[in-house]
């Protein structure tokens, strides 16, 4: 007759079991912020998820990342933020605090970047946030990053191209009152226009919570008949004064900025001929932005590419090579190591890691074209 075993031993053997299962890998978590519902979510927040997958994936293939001699398996975790800076926060702590992340993606848009930011350096976690362009995002803070041209850099671009190869000597401005980044955008297109002997001829706001009534401030401007006109405004609102301004006879350029979707713009007749000032363009041929590619086209197929997918999957490799060249999961010492990474060809763009958190980077100026878009010019780097 077999007797029962001692408590003792059922619990020798039931830690001996445990000691025979293979422990799971230690994780290097990377929380992702992104607007996945409403006006940003095309063009914004599902972009970046599906950037932030397809890299997270390819890390994974690899073996994860190598961080002090040990590999880590990578996890992504996304949040949904509303359009509002006390949202980003809350998002942003919520992903520190609940979900552990070691470093933080996005959000995409300054002004949800400059809130998030706040939460990141007061936690000592590093941040990219891939397209957020306004100084302010980065300034005075050590563990946020970006990797978009600055605004100032699209104001410059495109005054000198609407001076130097349009022609254009009349130019006049339409954005939203509240917004820091078309008044920044505007403010440094203006000087750079100005410096040339060309003259601003107009310059108007509008409410951002109705951007619908602009007819009053864009008669005034065509009534002073630029060549060109700039909407430094994001997609959703420029989209209805694209048509209101062809309906009031403006017959020239429109100039837009990187908040433009080109690819949904590129179906309205209205817009054709228009230039925008973009970090990137999908057909470049660099061996970064084919492999890219093939894995999204793997992915999702023929569904057009976005920029913010582009820059979310360099974002992610970014802090993973930093992570392993630092050889720690977090903190200021990662994103010192990414400030310090030196030149770095990514699919978004060669970058110049130069000891701040804005890299060097270059632009491109993009023309619609009927259900296209083509590249008028490429911005080298400043030297």
């Amino acid at each position: 007759m077999l007797r029962p075993l001692p408590l003792a031993s059922w619990l020798a053997l039931i830690v001996g079991i445990a000691a025979c299962q293979p422990s799971p890998p230690p994780e290097f978590r990377i929380g992702l912020i992104g607007t996945f519902e409403g006006n940003f979510a095309q063009s914004s927040g599902l972009p970046a998820r599906q950037g932030a997958t397809l890299a997270v994936d390819a890390l994974n293939e690899e073996g994860g990342v190598l961080i002090d001699g040990v590999r880590h398996r990578v996890v992504l975790i996304d949040r949904e933020t509303a359009p509002r800076p006390d949202a980003a926060s809350t998002v942003a702590r919520g992903l520190i605090n609940l979900d552990s992340v070691d470093v933080l993606i996005g959000p995409q848009q300054s002004v949800l970047a400059l809130a998030a930011g706040a939460v990141a350096e007061a936690s000592d976690v590093p941040m990219i946030a891939p397209m957020a362009s306004s100084p302010a995002v980065t300034a005075g803070r050590r563990l946020v990053s970006r990797l978009a041209f600055l605004d100032a850099v699209q104001g410059r671009v495109l005054a000198r191209f609407a001076y130097d190869s349009l022609g254009a000597r009349r130019a006049a401005v339409l954005y939203a009152a509240s917004s820091a980044y078309g008044r920044e955008i505007a403010t440094l297109f203006r000087t750079t226009f100005e410096a040339t002997g060309a003259r601003m001829v107009g310059e108007e706001t509008f409410n951002a919570d109705d951007p619908e009534t602009v007819t009053p401030q864009l008669r005034r401007l065509l009534a002073a008949s630029p060549d060109v006109l700039l909407l430094p405004n994001f997609t959703s609102r420029d989209s209805l004064h694209f048509q209101l301004a062809r309906s009031l006879g403006f017959s020239g350029r429109l100039l837009g900025s990187d908040a433009w979707d080109a690819i949904a713009l590129s179906r309205r007749p209205e817009v054709q001929g228009a230039i925008i000032v973009a970090n990137w363009d999908r057909r470049n041929d660099t061996p970064a932005v084919r492999a890219l590619r093939t894995r999204y086209a793997a992915q999702y197929g023929n569904e057009p590419m976005r920029a913010t997918a582009a820059a979310t999957y360099d974002a992610v490799q970014l802090v993973a090579e930093a992570a392993r060249r630092a050889g720690a999961r977090t903190g200021a010492i990662v994103m010192d190591s990414l400030r310090h990474l030196g030149a770095y060809d990514g699919a978004f763009g060669s970058y110049r890691f130069v000891g701040t958190g804005d890299p060097v980077r270059g632009a491109v100026l993009l023309e619609v074209a009927a259900d296209s878009t083509g590249v008028r010019a490429v911005v080298a780097p400043p030297q």
